[in-house]
């Protein structure tokens, strides 16, 4: 598995996340809702 970091911005109604590689390209990504759907939405997205 390559290296990659996981960014987190979380506001108070969403959360943006990205992964980057090693070469800081981004492989995934989204903005979620805090709220059930967001965060279902997420997990699904995982």
């Amino acid at each position: 598995m390559p290296n990659v970091v996981i960014g987190v911005d979380p506001h108070k109604r969403s959360a943006t996340i990205e992964v980057i590689d090693q070469r800081e390209r981004v492989l995934a990504g989204g903005r979620f809702g805090t709220d059930h759907d967001g965060y279902q939405a997420m997990l699904a997205a995982s």
